[in-house]
């Protein structure tokens, strides 16, 4: 984004922060939510007329709100953010190069902008969802499945490995371009099924998500926008706010979380189950083994 609006928050994060709606701000957000992708081309009127509300409405929610200066500056922001869609992190990572052709710079900006995007998932991440989802996936009675694609399936998988050394019942649901996970026979009404999807989003994931939905799981889904492709089928969702597009979009933010999770969930185990990890260390170390220096 550019610099002025790159310490601003957008249009949801500025959402998140309201304590309550009215009815007439709740159809405005479920209309930003519903059509994320065409905000950057209404008109006021437009906007309005789609949501049900009045031209003045619409002005005080966005301006005495949500803190816009004018309608202008909201659409300017949206529009900013589809250039960034529309852009691939290839190409970004090509236009990056350009600007530093020896690549000296590459860790100059990357480490701030790693941190940077860690405390910005911190600020602004919904700790009660957090909490909640941490409770369910520590109902060690319901068999609990990981789902993810493409770079999504090795953050999900971090934290697979994590919780099977905590709890029972727990599965990978196929790998990382799996279309059909024959894992997927297995999983039954009731059952938890924790998914993470990111940029670039995998039509597998969708697929496979909506049959989830039809055997009646419960999803849990962690994803990068309150409008991914898979939000409209999860019970719950966690948001990883994610600040303005990089060369490659790091993945601190996601790890940081999902340890955090891992690590909430495990003392959620260890208090109901203490021996249950104790008898999996005994198992590895007896049985398997570890290399040591």
């Amino acid at each position: 984004m550019n610099k002025k609006s790159k310490n601003k928050p957008d249009l949801f994060a500025r959402i998140r922060a309201l304590k309550k709606l009215t009815s007439t701000q709740a159809k405005l957000v479920e209309l930003f939510r519903n059509n994320q992708n065409s905000l950057a081309f209404e008109t006021l009127i437009m906007l309005s007329a789609k949501a049900g509300v009045s031209k003045a409405s619409t002005v005080r929610f966005l301006i005495h709100v949500l803190g816009y200066r004018d309608f202008a500056e909201f659409q300017a922001e949206r529009q900013e953010l589809m250039e960034n869609r529309l852009e691939s992190p290839i190409m970004r990572y090509l236009r990056a190069s350009d600007d530093d052709p020896n690549g000296n710079n590459a860790l100059i900006r990357h480490i701030p902008y790693t941190l940077q995007a860690i405390q910005h998932a911190y600020n602004h991440m919904d700790m009660g969802i957090f909490a909640r989802i941490t409770q369910i996936l520590a109902e060690t009675e319901r068999p609990l499945y990981f789902m993810g694609h493409r770079t999504s399936y090795g953050l999900v998988f971090m934290m697979y490995i994590n919780l099977q050394y905590v709890r029972p019942k727990v599965c990978m649901l196929g790998d990382a371009h799996t279309a059909f996970p024959p894992e997927l026979l297995n999983v039954g009404k009731d059952d938890v099924v924790f998914i993470v999807s990111r940029r670039r989003y995998s039509r597998n994931s969708l697929k496979i998500a909506e049959a989830l939905k039809n055997i009646g799981a419960q999803l849990i889904l962690m994803t990068d926008s309150e409008v991914a492709p898979l939000s409209h089928l999860a019970d719950i969702q966690l948001v990883v706010p994610q600040i303005e597009p990089a060369v490659f979009e790091s993945n601190a933010a996601w790890t940081a979380t999902l340890e955090a999770m891992s690590l909430t969930v495990a003392d959620k185990c260890r208090r109901k189950d203490p021996d249950y990890p104790a008898g999996t260390e005994f198992i590895l170390n007896k049985h398997f083994g570890f290399l040591e220096n």
